[in-house]
């Protein structure tokens, strides 16, 4: 089976994630702490560490993340390693990565993310407005990759 392409990312926004990540290890965003948090993972190639900012949700002690399509390289890296280093609000704590595959799950997180993610922020995760018709909103469900990270 091919892989999938995976997503090619301008050295501009490699630099401003880079930032970004710098300034949420230090909990110096803000609000924006409450939703993105420094994740840091093995490369399935090179084995050398990579931390990219991800959005998440809370569950409890755990996090959940989404991917669009699979297509990011850290969502790659955790099916070849599921260990992972996450840092919430400057927090630093180690976590493994389980991939949620089950279609009741999937849609009860697909739930809350409508629920709870503002309507303004919900099409930069989805690709599809807030309001958008139950057939957009299902295809742009489906089309996401969601991961629980499991603090240890």
């Amino acid at each position: 089976m091919a892989e999938t392409p995976v997503m090619r990312v301008p050295a501009m926004a490699k630099w401003m994630m880079r930032l970004q990540a710098f300034l949420l290890r230090r909990n110096w965003m803000g609000a924006m702490g409450d939703h993105v948090l420094v994740l840091t993972v093995t490369g399935r190639k090179t084995g050398r560490t990579y931390s990219t900012p991800v959005g998440y949700l809370r569950e409890g002690p755990n996090f959940i993340a989404l991917n669009p399509e699979g297509k990011s390289n850290w969502y790659r890296n955790i099916q070849a390693n599921p260990a992972v280093r996450l840092n919430v609000r400057g927090q630093e704590m180690a976590a493994r990565a389980v991939l949620i595959t089950d279609a009741a799950e999937i849609d009860t997180l697909f739930q809350r993310y409508h629920r709870e993610i503002t309507p303004d922020v919900f099409p930069r995760l989805f690709g599809v407005a807030h309001d958008a018709p139950e057939a957009e909103l299902l295809r742009a469900r489906d089309s996401r990759r969601y991961v629980r990270f499991v603090v240890a």
